[in-house]
């Protein structure tokens, strides 16, 4: 799976409900018209960075999904929670786990993640102020959910990764690998049914990675998304993370040679893909969500240690990056000059969810509303 750095934080906020951009760091003027495309931008839609509230303790805070009426999900302080406006809440959990994360919220509030306890995980799902979550038979991770209530996640069986789909907690099908690959992530799912993830082949001494995409009828084989490279390249690894309703899907192609990663879309029929490029100068970067039907992506730019900035030490701190669909990439405002950020989630109305240093590098769960009227050329 891709890298996500995660680093210590250890403040609460406790009253802003909008941090105006004047305390964010400044933006520099766009060269050029600012990028348009087809995303709903509401009458009231303010450019601005919203810092929501953290638990107790150590540790940092993100938001791995964005859901109606100003709710988000993510994790806090190594715990699952999700947050209505700037409140943060707990995601309660069974006895005997001490940990986890919510990966996903779909549009009618359900919640799907992971819980953890000493060596092993566990797929959950669950809804606001309910008592308890709800287990997902033989599932270790929950990666996603669509507006159908679908589930779609993983397990691992006889040490080998399973893809699985679940209905409620029936497990509706088994998400089977390509002949000839093994399966290496289950990610995201679309309301049309399609499912994305990865996986991997090895044919005597050769081995190669490609993206996955499995059809939405039951029992359709997967079809590895172009372009792999079935001849023996062992540093090419591909990353799906998200797709869209449409059936566009964005990741990343982790060339581990020269430690670069790049932001990669693939279009319907999966016949080829597309790179579009780099933020700025930056040499390396993700793409970690689409919006469900804008074709908005969003990720994180950072620097290879390979190919430069060198020293690396030189090399700027990483940021949150957001895509309008052509052009280039945007960078979003960093909450502190010297902090880094990284985008996990985006909306049709142009929300980003992600995390963002403050001046103390502890990192907070943001929201930045009205992404692209902020976003800019570094």
């Amino acid at each position: 799976m891709m890298r996500r750095p995660i680093r210590a934080a250890v403040a609460v906020v406790a009253t802003a409900f909008l941090v105006p951009l004047l305390t964010a760091s400044p933006a520099p003027a766009l060269s050029g018209p600012r990028p348009t495309d087809g995303a709903r931008k509401p009458a009231d839609c303010r450019p601005a960075l919203q810092v929501l509230a953290s638990l107790p303790g150590s540790g940092g805070s993100q938001i791995k999904g964005l859901g109606p009426k100003a709710l988000a999900v993510g994790a806090s302080r190594g715990l699952p929670v999700y947050w209505t406006g700037t409140r943060v809440h707990r995601v309660p959990l069974p006895a005997g786990f001490t940990g986890g994360e919510v990966a996903a919220v779909n549009a009618k509030g359900l919640m799907v993640g992971s819980l953890h306890a000493a060596g092993r995980t566990t797929a959950f799902s669950y809804r606001a102020g309910a008592r308890a979550v709800t287990l997902l038979p033989e599932g270790a991770h929950a990666a996603d959910v669509n507006d159908q209530g679908l589930i779609v996640g993983d397990a691992v069986k006889d040490g080998s990764l399973v893809g699985l789909e679940w209905e409620g907690t029936r497990i509706l099908r088994r998400l089977a690998p390509p002949a000839g690959y093994a399966l290496t992530s289950v990610t995201a799912l679309n309301n049309a049914g399609q499912i994305a993830g990865s996986g991997e082949a090895v044919k005597d001494d050769e081995s190669w990675s490609a993206g996955l995409v499995w059809p939405a009828r039951r029992g359709a084989a997967a079809v590895p998304l172009q372009r792999f490279w079935p001849a023996g390249v062992p540093y090419d690894f591909w990353y799906p993370r998200d797709i869209d309703r449409a059936g566009r899907i964005v990741g990343t192609h982790d060339y581990t040679r020269l430690d670069t990663r790049t932001p990669t879309q693939w279009l319907p029929p999966y016949t080829t893909e597309s790179e579009p490029g780099l933020l700025g100068e930056r040499t390396s970067g993700t793409f970690e969500a689409i919006s469900p039907t804008t074709n908005v992506s969003v990720g994180t730019a950072s620097d290879s240690h390979m190919v430069g900035p060198f020293p690396p030490e030189t090399a700027p701190p990483e940021q949150a990056q957001i895509w309008p669909g052509t052009g280039p990439l945007l960078a979003l405002p960093r909450l502190s000059p010297e902090g880094a950020s990284q985008a996990y989630a985006v909306s049709d109305d142009q929300r980003v969810g992600g995390s963002a240093a403050d001046a103390r590098s502890t990192t907070r769960a943001v929201i930045w509303t009205c992404a692209l009227r902020q976003a800019y050329r570094p």
